[in-house]
């Protein structure tokens, strides 16, 4: 396992698509922030209403660079890479096991995630704080709104992990990164409208529902701890399904 690890880790600082995703996102930031930065010069009324800083910046950092497309781009290009290539029946032929595959992927795939995460969040403090200054927080813990922050975005990235590995092509691959969120919203929405639930919805529960509240800093503490219970449960649950159905996978 150790030594698919530094495999992982050394096939991960030659991916491109890792520094041009995260390039792209950094640009996404500085644009939203130059952008909003103009309409508040163009228009009194605009800045008057607009609570920018360094802190709010890190709130919506992850929504204003669609942190969670273009990581799940990445995702699904790093891990269909060994497959397009063939190479993966290389490291089958060495003796591991495709658990033990499975999980250094997964594991080098999270830190590539996680190094992402914090290169935007270090990005948008810079980038609002510059422009606006830098702000304070007095509704919740910015930290701890991170942290959920944090914790959803590898829940929304252990799927889609789990389906590149099942799907294992490049291009499937990235299509349901667009396309998977928009259908389980749809089902979920249709669900919802057969049983009539009032107080908790199907599609209020789905892991990629929190992120847009979890980018203000007044998300209500209900919705924030569900976010947080329903983000670690949906973890081991992808990753164990992914793995389930990659077990029975022919290569």
């Amino acid at each position: 396992m150790k030594k698919l690890l530094k495999l992982e880790f050394r096939k991960l600082r030659k991916q491109k698509s890792f520094y041009i995703c995260t390039i792209v996102m950094i640009i996404l930031l500085f644009l939203s922030t130059m952008t909003s930065k103009a309409l508040c010069n163009a228009s009194a009324e605009f800045a008057a209403q607009y609570n920018g800083s360094g802190i709010t910046a890190v709130i919506g950092a992850i929504s204003n660079c669609s942190f969670l497309l273009i990581a799940g781009i990445f995702v699904a290009l790093f891990v269909c890479d060994d497959y397009e290539q063939q190479t993966i029946k290389n490291i089958y032929s060495k003796g591991y096991s495709r658990c033990q595959v499975y999980g250094s992927t997964f594991i080098s795939s999270m830190i590539a995630v996680t190094i992402m995460f914090i290169v935007v969040v270090c990005s948008a403090f810079l980038f609002g704080t510059i422009y606006f200054g830098l702000g304070e927080s007095k509704e919740m813990n910015i930290f701890g709104i991170l942290a959920v922050q944090y914790v959803n975005c590898m829940a929304n990235i252990s799927l889609y992990f789990a389906i590149s590995c099942v799907l294992r092509k490049t291009g499937l691959s990235v299509a349901e990164v667009f396309v998977a969120p928009l259908l389980v919203n749809m089902v979920l929405g249709l669900a919802d409208s057969f049983l009539n639930l009032e107080k908790v919805t199907l599609a209020s529960l789905w892991v990629s529902s929190f992120i847009n509240e979890l980018s203000v800093l007044t998300i209500e503490h209900n919705r924030f701890m569900t976010a947080l219970f329903m983000s670690f449960i949906y973890i081991p649950v992808f990753v164990i399904a992914g793995l389930h159905f990659h077990k029975k996978m022919e290569m």
